[in-house]
């Protein structure tokens, strides 16, 4: 069933990528102007930590890695140096499934980003603090730190394809989940 999504995705991106010639400005401004909504599919590791799953026997196993969204929103504040200032936040949540047990983890991550590029398309470098719970047999939640960076590109005057890589460093909380150290990719489209 996944792979038939991810086919759908990649189907589309391929039929927008076609036609990526008539969406380039004649003069495009910096990365921007004012915001982007961004709407893509995402994966991520998932804590292991065996204090989120109590009901699990010894040899057991849990999710490692979860499948979901990555909704976010960005505005561009001002120039700075050869980069555009933008503030965002991003909810990523995914839901990852063992043979023993089930785990759904949700994100909030606030991003401060350094943007790179023009109107039409633009590489950008960001990091933030925000916050991660995870649902699995316990409940755990605490304060994460985030860094990436990715790109977009517009193959039409409002809408963009794109991608984002981010590692998210999770701490501990209590008895419940040790500290993490997690990757998440995410690829799907942008709206200006």
């Amino acid at each position: 069933m996944r792979s038939g999504r991810l086919a759908v995705w990649l189907g589309l991106a391929g039929v927008l990528l076609g036609s990526q010639a008539g969406a380039q400005s004649l003069t495009p401004g910096p990365p921007g102007p004012h915001f982007v909504i961004d709407l893509r599919g995402s994966t991520s590791g998932i804590p292991t930590s065996i204090g989120l799953y109590p009901a699990v026997p010894d040899g057991g196993s849990v999710p490692s890695r979860g499948f979901g969204y990555d909704v976010g929103g960005h505005v561009y504040l001002f120039n700075l140096g050869p980069a555009r200032l933008g503030l965002g936040v991003n909810v990523i949540g995914v839901r990852g499934t063992a043979i023993d047990a089930t785990a759904t983890m949700d994100i909030l991550a606030p991003q401060l980003s350094f943007n790179f590029g023009s109107s039409d398309g633009w590489s950008y470098l960001s990091a933030g603090a925000g916050t991660a719970r995870v649902k699995a047999g316990e409940n755990a939640s605490s304060s994460a730190i985030n860094a990436g960076g990715g790109a977009r590109w517009f193959i039409r005057r409002h809408i963009a394809v794109g991608f984002d890589l981010r590692w998210h460093k999770i701490a501990a909380d209590g008895e419940t989940m040790s500290a993490s150290t997690l990757f998440a990719a995410s690829v799907g489209f942008s709206v200006k």
